[in-house]
């Protein structure tokens, strides 16, 4: 296989993996989408429905002193069968049964069918109701040899079969057609959406997207978690010390401690600020996870929420009955550092949880007092892990960079759009804080990887904000050595 086969044949995986996400993540409103259409066709069918009845009537035809079935000769037979069913549809047959039967308008359809090979007619009416039908028939029976005099000369018609009142509908409504329909167009049109959003999904999918749209390196994926439901409660917080979690989400930070220690080192960096684009890309997980690896490896590290408008970092850790007082104490000199500075014995991490949840925390992250708070926590612990706001939605995000050393971006698999992701890097770009690399976020099973698991969800004021993780241990290898 040269390279433009093995491209093309990339390519193809890459749309119908994408594609089959499109359908996962779209399902509920396909299926919605489909139930709707249906029930339309269902519907317009039945408002649409409009019964037909028909009577019908075998005679043949006799002339003047003979009968077309005792021997009148073929011509006269042949005449008759070539005439009478354009005499039946004439309009002065029509015209005669509007007046026999003191109608606006003739009300019905009407064939004739002559046999081959025998002189019988067979006269169908055709109306919306039965009674009506017939009448008419009964009424051109009854005319036919007054319009026909002037073409065949003086005739009778000899009724073979009585007509009778039909009692349903030669039609039906076909329900299931209908349903069928309009489940086949809502299908066809869900397919179709799918290949548009699978081709247009502006969004990261996969690692090798880093190097194609964004300026900044992926150092790692980190797998997505899912708690299958059960009878009995158990630990649902996202963090490693939970054996739900499995070994792929922990050696997923393991890799991600390995990466971010070296770049730091690279840096002399000890401020490490953890942001993403929007709301719910799980950039609070990854910085407690990130701390909590850390302080594995038995380095001093302290964990600060700084996302002040929704704190969160005491939901990842399962913590919220210690999250009374935070930093937002200290930035209203309401309270001192060692005053709020919780240690978490079990698991050797320091935390400075973020207080009372602020409506606008802007002023209180614009003074300098943040910055002494993180220059003090410099000096104490190995490394100072900072969770703040999304950075391409809010202003805080950039002022808290000025205070950290570097930044590891946070990006979910197919959630933000390139655009927002761009608007976030560009906004800590200005601050000219180093960015250290992103952590591919929430990466689901597709044809490329494998694995389950998938984050539990939280809610937020910015919205649905708290989803983590990835399918798949499809995680780089390598670089595991501590440095």
């Amino acid at each position: 296989m040269n390279k433009k086969e093995e491209n093309n044949r990339i390519d193809i995986v890459t749309v119908l993996e994408d594609f089959l996400k499109a359908v996962k993540k779209f399902w509920l409103f396909m299926l919605i989408g489909i139930a709707v259409v249906t029930a339309g066709f269902y519907i317009h069918a039945r408002l649409n429905y409009q019964p037909v009845y028909q009577s019908q009537a075998t005679f043949s035809v006799n002339t003047e002193n003979s009968s077309m079935l005792g021997g009148t000769s073929s011509s006269a037979a042949d005449q008759v069968k070539e005439s009478l069913p354009y005499i039946m549809q004439s309009a002065v047959m029509k015209n005669m049964v509007i007046d026999d039967m003191g109608l606006n308008s003739f009300p019905a359809e009407i064939k004739l069918e002559s046999k081959e090979t025998a002189n019988f007619f067979t006269l169908t009416v055709t109306a919306d109701d039965a009674g009506v039908a017939y009448e008419v028939l009964k009424t051109m029976i009854a005319d036919c040899p007054k319009v026909s005099v002037y073409v065949l000369g003086k005739i009778s018609l000899e009724v073979l079969d009585e007509p009778t009142i039909a009692s349903e509908p030669t039609n039906y409504l076909d329900k299931r057609m209908g349903i069928l329909k309009g489940a086949a167009l809502a299908s066809a049109i869900c397919v179709l959406f799918a290949f548009l959003y699978a081709l247009t999904n502006h969004t990261i999918q996969r690692e090798e997207d880093f190097k194609k749209y964004l300026s900044v390196s992926c150092i790692a994926v980190v797998p997505e978690i899912t708690f299958k439901k059960r009878r009995k409660e158990f630990d649902r917080h996202i963090h490693i010390y939970n054996d739900k979690v499995g070994e792929g989400f922990r050696e997923a930070f393991r890799t991600i401690r390995t990466r971010v220690r070296r770049n730091a080192r690279k840096l002399g960096a000890g401020v490490i600020m953890i942001t993403s684009s929007i709301p719910g890309e799980g950039k609070s997980t990854v910085a407690s996870n990130l701390a909590l690896s850390l302080a594995e490896r038995d380095l001093k590290v302290v964990l600060v929420d700084l996302d002040l408008r929704n704190p969160s970092i005491g939901k990842v850790l399962g913590l919220e009955e210690r999250d009374g007082v935070g930093i937002t104490d200290i930035l209203k000199r309401e309270k001192r550092l060692e005053e709020v500075l919780q240690y978490i014995e079990e698991w050797n991490l320091s935390v400075l949880f973020a207080g009372t949840a602020q409506s606008d925390p802007t002023k209180l992250l614009s003074t300098g007092r943040i910055g002494d708070i993180v220059g003090v926590l410099e000096q104490m612990y190995d490394y100072v892990i900072l969770d703040t706001p999304p950075a391409a939605m809010l202003a805080d995000a950039s002022t808290v960079a000025r205070c950290a050393d570097c930044v590891l971006y946070v990006v979910k698999q197919d959630y933000a759009r390139i655009e927002r992701i761009v608007e976030g890097l560009e906004a800590l770009q200005m601050t000219r804080t180093p960015i250290i690399g992103a952590v591919l976020n929430d990466l689901e099973q597709t044809i490329g990887n494998y694995g389950s698991y998938r984050y539990a969800r939280y809610g937020s004021k910015y919205g649905r904000y708290g989803t983590y993780g990835e399918k798949g241990n499809d995680i780089e290898g390598g670089d595991y050595v501590e440095m």
